[in-house]
């Protein structure tokens, strides 16, 4: 007896499908409908937060950041938005992967992208050591090497361990080049095994991207038929219906949206209420019959093993690429606690004993101290709301605790305005460094012995901080910054 298909592979036939329609849409020939569509351009509240999450990692961090989703939730067009928000002189390599590759390819393609000096044939560890090279030289001149891959699920094993192990393993623990793997969720399952335990504990980082809730879909759907000229309302129950089919992927909205299309399955809401009506219950038969179509797709696919029929479209939309989203908003919270300074007091006394008899201070408390000559430079206070700057409380900090970063923003004024009126128990940290040569305001709460222990606190923050998608990050890297900043800036 012939046992039903689980529920799951109703996703599966949609993957499918998709597939399907992606190779329809790159045989299809460039029109002035497709160009419209090309410049379509939306922005998404979720993404735009976790886009920025992204640009802070990016440029403080070096770890390892994987960004997964399903197929047709847009990383490409996540990625795309992220580049474009680089500064035009950023040390970058996209690699946008499309079939299996090795370690030595990837290697081959970041030498002939970068300026590295390399003889001819030169061999895997020697390229390997010109690119940990070139990012210690960017390092000092206050840069980063960017290296960025689209599509990461075809890097073999080796591959992955090369970009996540082996490029930043002999460089300086402040010069590794940073990278950003964009993949589905099978790379997720790859970076949970044994093998990469310790770059999950010490310098790893998960991004899952946001689908669009029920609004974002309804509100991208209106926008994008607006650009192919159907500027009539949707009904509520066709939005609600291609949401709930696409599950908030917008590719899949995408192709849903084109079939229903072609099939003349869009209503107009002005006219005769009983026109609206039936035309309304057309689109949820030709909806629940796109879903009956992949569903025993997904059947003939499992039983006959053969490749899945083609979708009958019309090659009519091509997926959107929207520009960069806007930076984070400051949340609403209570009042916080006056921060509590953790300078050590050092006490010296004369005393006539010899000098090999005094006792020493312990060696983390020295090594947190800073000369007080440079502090006379820092900043102490912002401008508006005098909010007190935190640079002698970090750097009394033991250097290899961890701290959670729950805001960067450009403007002090953004700071200021996080930091009124909130109720954060934990100890709070604001800082200002530099990026791309302009300020940069840091906020960060917590100190915790490590980073695991750092990442199980963001689960008892607020939840409005939590919503902020803390991340954990080494007191060391943050001192040393602190350092390079007052040390050499001649401020």
């Amino acid at each position: 007896m012939t046992q039903p298909l689980p529920k799951s592979n109703t996703g599966d036939s949609l993957k499918s499908a998709y597939a399907t329609y992606l190779r329809q849409l790159d045989q299809q020939e460039v029109s002035h409908q497709s160009d419209n569509l090309m410049a379509f351009e939306y922005q998404a509240k979720a993404r735009g937060r976790q886009l920025e999450t992204l640009l802070h990692l990016s440029h403080f961090s070096d770890y390892l950041v994987l960004i997964s989703a399903p197929s047709g939730a847009g990383k490409t067009t996540f990625i795309d938005q992220f580049l474009r928000a680089q500064p035009a002189k950023a040390c970058i390599v996209h690699l946008a992967l499309q079939e299996p590759a090795t370690a030595p390819w990837v290697v081959r393609q970041l030498a002939q992208q970068l300026p590295v000096q390399l003889p001819n044939q030169a061999s895997l560890e020697h390229s390997i050591m010109a690119i940990q090279a070139l990012a210690q030289e960017l390092k000092l001149q206050k840069e980063v090497l960017l290296i960025v891959v689209d599509d990461a699920q075809w890097l073999d094993e080796d591959g992955l361990e090369l970009l996540a192990n082996l490029l930043p393993r002999n460089a300086k623990i402040d010069a590794r080049p940073h990278v950003i793997l964009c993949a589905d969720h099978s790379v997720v399952e790859r970076i949970e095994t044994p093998h990469f335990a310790e770059l999950r504990q010490e310098r790893f980082y998960h991004l899952v991207l946001s689908p669009f809730n029920q609004e974002e879909s309804a509100e991208y759907l209106r926008q994008r038929l607006q650009r192919i000229g159907i500027n009539h309302g949707l009904a509520p129950i066709q939005l609600l219906q291609l949401h709930q089919l696409a599950k908030g992927n917008p590719g899949y909205l995408n192709m849903l949206a084109n079939k229903a299309i072609n099939k003349g399955g869009f209503v107009q809401q002005a006219g005769l209420p009983l026109l609206h009506i039936g035309a309304t219950t057309l689109v949820v038969v030709v909806l629940v019959g796109i879903w009956l179509f992949n569903y025993v797709s997904a059947n003939v696919l499992e039983q006959r093993h053969v490749e899945p029929a083609p979708v009958a479209i019309q090659p009519v939309v091509i997926e959107p690429i929207a520009t960069a989203l806007p930076p984070l908003e400051p949340i609403e919270l209570s009042p916080a606690p006056k921060n509590v300074s953790r300078q050590p007091k050092v006490q010296l006394k004369l005393s006539p004993k010899p000098a090999a008899q005094v006792t020493q201070p312990p060696a983390k408390q020295a090594v947190a101290l800073i000369p007080l000559p440079v502090l006379k430079a820092w900043p102490t206070a912002t401008s508006n709301t005098k909010q007190p700057y935190s640079y002698r409380e970090v750097l009394t900090l033991p250097s290899d605790h961890y701290s959670l970063q729950v805001l960067g923003a450009r403007l002090e004024t953004t700071l200021e305005a996080f930091i009124v009126d909130k109720n954060i128990s934990q100890p709070l940290y604001a800082i200002k460094l530099d990026r791309g040569g302009q300020p940069w305001y840091m906020l960060l709460v917590g100190d915790y012995e490590s980073a695991s222990k750092a990442q199980s606190a963001i689960s008892s923050l607020p939840i409005a901080l939590q919503n902020q998608q803390p991340w954990a990050r080494p007191v060391l890297k943050i001192q040393q910054q602190i350092r390079n900043k007052f040390n050499t800036s001649g401020e």
